[in-house]
């Protein structure tokens, strides 16, 4: 009897063996040989799930993303909405631990491809206007006003890049990210506080 094969699982082991490929050997390493070697299988066997490698990349990207709007939504739905919701989702959206850590590396290596793909930056454009709109939402019970919680979701966006690339470039190791969390987590509070001042 022939074996069953679940598609969806195993386009998500192709997408894993993708981003191992990118965060330890670079971007340009992910070729289409490259990735059915990681993942021990043949290129046409790869090819049957994603038919060429611009396809397999945003297959990998888009899996980034929906994997951290999953999170963020769960982290949204612990707190009734107002500022503690803000400040999980924010939080959610920071590389402070190590999976997190590896999307974000991940996320960056895209952000630097997306310059010569259209449709991958097409993807990320997608991403961050439904990760905007997201913040709009949070934000809409501290503040009414449209103009204002447009520039509070555009300051949001920049925190959470600035704080992310601070821990990417500072952090090397799980040890080295576990000691530096807490002072981005104070820092992230307090920047909520203040968008709660502000918008009182």
């Amino acid at each position: 009897m022939p074996k069953t094969v679940d598609c969806d699982q195993r386009r998500a082991e192709f997408v894993d063996a993708t981003w191992r490929i990118i965060r330890n050997e670079g971007f340009r390493a992910a070729t289409l040989r490259r990735v059915a070697a990681e993942a021990r299988c043949t290129t046409g066997a790869l090819t049957h799930y994603f038919n060429n490698r611009e396809a397999l990349l945003l297959g990998a990207l888009k899996r980034t993303h929906a994997a951290a709007a999953q999170r963020m939504l769960a982290a949204a739905r612990e707190f009734a909405s107002g500022p503690r919701e803000l400040e999980a989702v924010v939080l959610e959206a920071l590389p402070l631990d190590d999976q997190r850590m590896d999307e974000w590396k991940t996320r960056l290596a895209f952000w630097d491809a997306a310059s010569e793909s259209d449709s991958l930056r097409r993807e990320n454009l997608k991403h961050f206007n439904e990760w905007s709109e997201f913040l709009r939402e949070c934000l809409a019970p501290l503040e009414p006003n449209f103009r204002i919680r447009n520039r509070e979701v555009m300051l949001l966006a920049a925190l959470v890049d600035g704080l992310a690339m601070r821990l990417l470039t500072q952090c090397r190791t799980s040890e080295q990210l576990r000691t530096a969390a807490p002072e981005i987590v104070a820092a992230v509070r307090d920047y909520i506080e203040a968008v709660k001042q502000r918008c009182a």
